[in-house]
């Protein structure tokens, strides 16, 4: 039987991104199942004009004096940094070619409309796939319909796994759209509590949480592809931080590691829209892995980032978002609140970073994950071939239906 994906994948420095999607096919492998990767590069669906006169309406002259100037830095950093370079030595696209068996890239709706890759069940998520990110609904519409599974025959079974709204509410615009298309959807998983909340607002009431996919394979799993090369001999802490606005100094930080006798590994992603000139390491997936499993502890202000601390047992910090990414904190809040370590975001003290964690309650739990969370338990009851298919020929399109 063959699963297809649509997610995020056209990046060059979110690790998450593409370990969300290596993790979900593994373990579907892992149960038979052929999987693949659908590819989309659908543009905003406005023109660059038009875009401009959005930003005119909802914030005036300071708002698109802002968005050029947020443009203008991007690039200036991208040329100081050297970053187009340096994310070449992340290798991405030869992981994605290597393990995510990806289709060609679909351009349009209608294209993928047209020449939908075939399979029996289509899978939206995990990953922020349902973030409308502040945009006008014209511009978004296609991206968002696709992430919807609106292209795939009715014939197919429709879920989603672990999709994430990245937020704790929805545009109101963009509701009829929602309601309508996750009307066809057999099963409706998402990532954080206010995702589900959100979903039943909408009406579907069987909407149920599901925890990150990458969540699905262990450390060992993940050790079975994980290249040491980086790992500096000497004790390190890694820091692993998205470009994003965050109330932390590095400075302060490198001082209290050096006065704990550790070196500091900095990888970061989204580089751009931060720019200082801490030294920086640039790993390709399988060394990034390899760095958590051997760095005494870690601090990140990255959802998966925090995913993967718990997933190899190392102590860490999480740090909140701020400025105009701070609505992004639900995640790793959600996250953090779901194992009981809401101790562990930052909150000034460093020293927070050494306290115990309750690991064997973390792995009990991820192994509760991996056995019987919402989306695993209906992969194995309800979609597995048994018995000459009549299991998967007979379930009805009812998980995800409006309750009227």
């Amino acid at each position: 039987m063959k699963i297809s994906i649509i997610t995020y994948w056209n990046t060059r420095s979110n690790y998450g991104s593409l370990l969300q999607n290596y993790a979900l096919q593994t373990f579907l492998r892992s149960l038979g199942f052929e999987t693949f990767l659908i590819r989309t590069d659908i543009p905003l669906g406005c023109s660059r004009l038009d875009y401009y006169k959005s930003l005119l309406q909802k914030g005036g002259f300071f708002s698109l004096a802002c968005y050029f100037k947020s443009r203008l830095l991007c690039k200036t950093a991208q040329k100081i940094l050297s970053e187009n370079k340096n994310d070449e030595k992340r290798k991405f696209s030869d992981f994605v070619d290597k393990n995510l068996n990806p289709t060609k890239i679909f351009r349009s709706l209608s294209e993928l409309v047209s020449d939908c890759p075939a399979a029996e069940i289509y899978i939206a998520g995990s990953d922020q796939v349902w973030n409308t990110y502040g945009e006008n609904y014209g511009a978004v519409f296609e991206q968002i319909k696709a992430y919807l599974l609106s292209f795939a025959p009715d014939s197919a079974k429709k879920i989603s796994c672990a999709a994430s709204f990245g937020k704790s509410s929805l545009n109101m615009e963009f509701e009829s759209l929602f309601r309508k298309e996750l009307s066809g959807f057999d099963f409706i998983s998402c990532r954080e509590k206010s995702g589900v909340e959100i979903c039943k607002r909408l009406g579907f009431e069987n909407a149920v949480l599901q925890q990150d996919p990458t969540m699905l394979l262990s450390a060992d799993e993940y050790n079975k592809i994980a290249a040491k090369t980086l790992a500096p001999k000497k004790p390190y802490i890694l820091l692993y931080l998205l470009g994003n606005d965050t109330d932390f100094s590095i400075c302060k930080f490198k001082r209290f590691a050096k006065s704990k006798n550790l070196d500091v590994v900095y990888v970061p992603a989204n580089e751009a829209q931060r720019i200082n000139f801490d030294r920086k390491t640039y790993p390709a997936v399988e060394e990034w892995l390899g760095l958590y499993g051997n760095a005494s502890a870690v601090v990140t202000n990255s959802f998966h980032g925090t995913v993967f601390s718990l997933i190899f047992n190392r102590p860490f910090l999480s740090l909140h978002q701020s400025g105009k990414f701070e609505s992004q904190n639900v995640r790793i809040d959600s996250l953090l609140e779901d194992f009981g370590l809401r101790s562990q975001i930052f909150s000034g003290d460093f020293e927070k970073l050494f306290a115990p964690v309750d690991f064997e309650k973390v792995n009990k739990k991820l192994e509760e994950i991996r056995k019987c969370s919402p989306f695993v338990e209906w992969i194995k009851k309800r979609i597995m071939v048994t018995d000459g298919g009549e299991e998967f020929k007979k379930s009805s399109k009812s998980q995800g239906k409006k309750k009227i």
